[in-house]
């Protein structure tokens, strides 16, 4: 890590999966060295999505600079994530030049895809705690102004190609309603505090990237199996769990159908839920 000149950290749901203290954990990992960070869709929320060093969700649906990242770096810290097909295409192409430090709890999920150069075993949060005890005891070895031209040319990536998180602010009436824009007005209303639920679909990845989730475990999503009819019931549970939180659903035409019967449930149980 001391020698890297174009890191990046890669970050999936086992960081959530092993608790508040992990994300913790993963903030301050971050601070320590200065390098970017991107996120799986499951990971969603581990680290902020408002901070500088974010550059949103990798992969197939993901940020440009992000992707570019990952493809230009010489060292990947993957922690909690497991380079699925959705983050590395074709994997004899992935990140040609990187050397792979991979962080999990699953054996079975290491040097599957992706051959890594050094394994690192254990509950996530372990792991970190160590890495960072290790890493303030030798402080003075993080060179972050090395780093300081790789993080300009993400700033220039993200520039000429990132998305416009500021399309809310248009106010023409002569324009269609982006659905970009809808999921951005959300975030404002609710300073990116609610609970955010989805089934599965363009409206999914809309929702991804654009609400900015701050916290672990305010993304809700099933992530897998093209499971349309999820984001209802998962938003009834989430109220059910937290009465006095907002609790959003976006979802698609075809997806509310689902498990529409679910509303006369809502009625039941005065579950006050906002649907979009």
């Amino acid at each position: 890590m001391n020698k890297a000149s174009k890191p990046i950290f890669y970050t999936g749901g086992g960081v959530i999966n092993s608790g508040p203290k992990a994300s913790e954990l993963l903030r301050e990992l971050v601070s320590l060295t200065g390098f970017p960070i991107t996120s799986t869709l499951q990971g969603l929320g581990a680290y902020p999505g408002d901070e500088n060093q974010f550059l949103g969700m990798l992969g197939m649906h993901g940020t440009y600079q992000a992707n570019m990242a990952m493809h230009n770096a010489d060292l990947i810290i993957a922690i909690g994530a497991r380079f699925d097909d959705r983050i590395t295409n074709n994997p004899s192409k992935f990140s040609p030049g990187a050397k792979i430090i991979h962080l999990d709890v699953d054996h079975s999920s290491v040097s599957k895809i992706i051959e890594a150069n050094v394994a690192v075993f254990g509950q996530v949060k372990n792991s970190l705690r160590e890495l960072n005890k290790q890493l303030k005891e030798k402080i003075d070895l993080i060179n972050k102004s090395a780093v300081k031209p790789w993080l300009d040319q993400i700033d220039e990536w993200t520039s000429l190609h990132g998305l416009n998180h500021e399309l809310y602010k248009e106010t023409s009436n002569n324009n269609m309603i982006m659905p970009q824009s809808v999921v951005q007005h959300v975030y404002q209303i609710t300073n990116g505090k609610a609970f955010v639920t989805s089934d599965v679909g363009q409206h999914q990845m809309f929702a991804a990237q654009y609400y900015h989730f701050d916290k672990p475990r305010r993304w809700i999503n099933s992530g897998g199996l093209g499971t349309m009819g999820f984001g209802l019931p998962s938003a009834m549970g989430v109220k059910l769990a937290f009465p006095n939180k907002e609790v959003v659903c976006i979802t698609g035409e075809g997806s509310i159908q689902m498990c529409i019967q679910e509303l006369s449930t809502c009625l039941q149980y005065g579950l006050s839920l906002i649907h979009i």
